[in-house]
């Protein structure tokens, strides 16, 4: 029989999977939404500005201008997202792979971009050619590991990652997102061995730091879990994964204070303000 402590963790783990996918925008291929085209950033209103001011930006552009090639324009599709401008950086991309349909690069960069904006089910074709195109890129075969584990599709993101590390034995972001996979498959044990080794090829990594401390969390070691959040040099993102842990653990009042903590720390943080939904939403219907 098992104990009743390990189902509550193991309820807890199946509510912090659903959470991941509701936060992540994850949906099935019978509700693909229509989207067709890529959401506007509102940023981009301040564009003229940003064209004059910006020196990567602007250098980049005129680099285009003299030599429009696909690397230029992926060159500028980066300045753009380092600039919030999505929407502008999105179209370069699809130029660059107008001009070479093979740009595994813009393959790549246009997949993450379709998984942040939580749309990965319209990213995951691009995540494929990317690894088609470069089979041998540990980047690429990561960013398909992250879009299938947005889609639920969990065994073949963890090949991804593991793919990943095989070509690159130090990718810490491979082995911090084998860590969330593991702790998402009820596997804290080896979570938290993944966000060890990744935490020793980058010591400063705040992504494996925050999944360490869910995995210790789902060991049932909240001391360690609390420890490791303690340690964060981003308040606000400490805040957010407490809540994700009181979440996990069905302590939705505790749960909303954390997100309420993060957002009022950060001011817009769209991920808190998503969770604190999830939470004020759970806390009521638990008390129906």
């Amino acid at each position: 029989m098992i104990p009743r402590s390990s189902w509550d963790r193991m309820r807890g783990l199946a509510l912090l999977a659903a959470l991941a996918a509701s936060a992540a925008g994850c949906a099935s291929a019978a509700r693909v939404p229509a989207v067709t085209t890529v959401p506007k950033n509102v940023a981009s209103e301040g564009l003229a500005t940003a064209e004059t001011s910006n020196p990567r930006l602007r250098d980049s552009l005129a680099r285009l201008a003299g030599a429009p090639t696909a690397a230029a324009h992926r060159e500028v599709a980066a300045a753009y997202r380092a600039l919030g401008i999505s929407d502008r950086a999105f179209d370069h991309l699809k130029l660059a792979l107008l001009l070479d349909p093979a740009d595994a690069a813009a393959h790549d960069h246009l997949a993450r971009m379709w998984r942040d904006w939580g749309l990965p089910q319209l990213g995951l074709a691009d995540a494929h050619a990317a690894v088609k195109q470069a089979p041998q890129s540990a980047v690429a075969h990561n960013t398909l590991g992250t879009v299938l584990q947005m889609l639920g599709h969990r065994a073949e993101a963890r090949a991804e990652y593991e793919k990943a590390l095989s070509l690159d034995a130090n990718a810490a972001y491979a082995l911090t997102n084998l860590c969330y996979g593991w702790a998402l498959e009820g596997q804290p044990d080896k979570a938290v061995n993944a966000c060890q080794q990744a935490l020793r090829v980058q010591p400063g990594m705040q992504a494996a730091r925050n999944n360490l401390a869910i995995a210790y969390e789902l060991n049932g070691d909240s001391e360690a879990s609390a420890g490791v959040l303690a340690e964060s040099g981003d308040a606000a993102r400490a805040a957010y994964n407490t809540g994700i842990l009181h979440l996990a653990a069905r302590r939705y009042p505790e749960a909303l204070q954390s997100f309420s903590e993060a957002i009022s720390l950060r001011g817009r943080f769209a991920a808190a303000e998503l969770m604190a939904r999830q939470a004020r939403q759970l806390q009521e219907g638990n008390h129906k």
